[in-house]
């Protein structure tokens, strides 16, 4: 049987532009304002607005059984003393990003004084994962071989993905939202928008089917 636990993570957010410019004095809403504003977000590149550092314990428990049948029976039996089990504290570290590069007036809705941000498709990247090797605790029974190496490689794997599943539920996109909002907001009102009246938003609600195609794994350190 094999388990996955996911502890408490700590959070921290993350918000920069690599580069924006501010334009000062504006009072009043002109659409010929929008190319403006547009540039300034296209020139904020890569945005990274969340950071979550999640700890996680794999577990795995397992024992050698008989198999065999009896008088057409089919029969299974438990070997005693075959007893085998792990637990394995890991560390990954998640950040999530908005690329602006193409950011265009399709990203924009505009109804009279409102104005609506439609954001690029957020980017998450595992950044590192980690296994605590000096708190790995097992038990073996005399009878067993000891875990390899390659049977922790692929306990880790489970925990990475594991991580990667449990993202829509940590509010992680929620997160990079609200980040990304704290930096465009401010942009926007000095091109002479009421911040009531600015709405920063994704495309749609990103379930855990996408993050196929919006999640990377780079720099794992095993």
């Amino acid at each position: 049987m094999k388990k996955l636990l996911l502890l408490p993570f700590v959070s921290a957010l993350v918000i920069g532009c690599s580069s924006t410019q501010k334009r000062a004095g504006a009072t009043d809403v002109d659409i010929d304002t929008l190319p403006v504003l547009i540039t300034q977000i296209q020139q904020c590149s890569r945005l990274y607005t969340t950071e979550m550092r999640v700890h996680k314990i794999v577990t795995h428990d397992d024992q050698l059984q008989l198999r065999g049948t009896f008088l057409q029976k089919d029969f299974k039996i438990d070997v005693p003393m075959s007893n085998r089990k792990i637990a394995i504290p890991m560390d990954a570290t998640l950040k999530a990003y908005i690329d602006f590069g193409h950011f265009s007036t399709k990203n924009i809705r505009r109804s009279g004084k409102k104005i609506e941000i439609i954001l690029p498709d957020p980017q998450i990247v595992m950044t590192g994962s980690r296994i605590d090797h000096k708190n790995i605790r097992q038990y073996v029974s005399m009878t067993r071989s000891t875990f390899s190496d390659e049977e922790l490689t692929q306990y880790e794997q489970q925990g990475r993905a594991s991580i990667i599943a449990s993202i829509p539920k940590i509010g992680m996109m929620d997160l990079a939202r609200q980040n990304a909002a704290h930096m465009l907001i401010p942009m926007i009102r000095q091109m002479g928008f009421e911040e009531n009246d600015i709405t920063v938003a994704f495309r749609k609600e990103f379930k855990l089917e996408d993050l196929k195609s919006i999640i990377k794994v780079a720099n794992i350190e095993k």
